[in-house]
Order: C-alpha cells, then structure tokens, then sequence
C-alpha cells in the first residue's frame, strides 16, 4: 500500500489497534501497521467519534485525519494505513 494513505503514527501495536477499535473500524493486521478501507457506514462511525466528548484526543484526531482524507480523495471507498512503531 502507498504512503499516500498514510495516517499518523501510534507509539505501540496496542495504542493503534485500541484506536481503530474505539471507532469502530475494520482493519488487518500487517508489518507495524493496521490496513483497512472506509467505506458506506464507516463515515457515521468516524464522525460519532469526532463528536463524542469521551473521544480520547489521539483517537479523535485519527477519525479526524481518517475523515478529512477520505472527504478530500472523494471516493466512495477509501484504504487507509494506520502504523506504530513498537
């Protein structure tokens, strides 16, 4: 997968998979990083996790970024890259 669905990167494993369940996402697990595609009901989930005010900030600003990127590519489907360094 390219870089150009690069999302920012989580300190460990634990932190980016957390992330993506707390949203709701569907994702694969591969060499330091989570793949997925957003698509149909994905945005409702990205945007309840936005507006939630228990949202922890790093969570809400993946769903930002997740959102933003897929708003700007203007597709109904959009992959996405989620890494972590540890």
């Amino acid at each position: 997968m390219s870089d150009a669905g690069a999302i920012p990167t989580f300190a460990t494993l634990d932190e980016a998979e957390s992330a993506l369940d707390w949203i709701g996402l569907d994702f694969v697990e591969g060499d330091h990083e989570f793949e997925g595609e957003l698509e149909g009901d994905d945005r409702a989930l990205l945007e309840a996790s936005i507006e939630d005010a228990e949202t922890p900030p790093p969570i809400r600003d993946l769903a930002g970024a997740l959102l933003d990127a897929w708003e700007a590519d203007g597709g109904e489907v959009l992959s996405f890259v989620v890494r972590y360094r540890d």
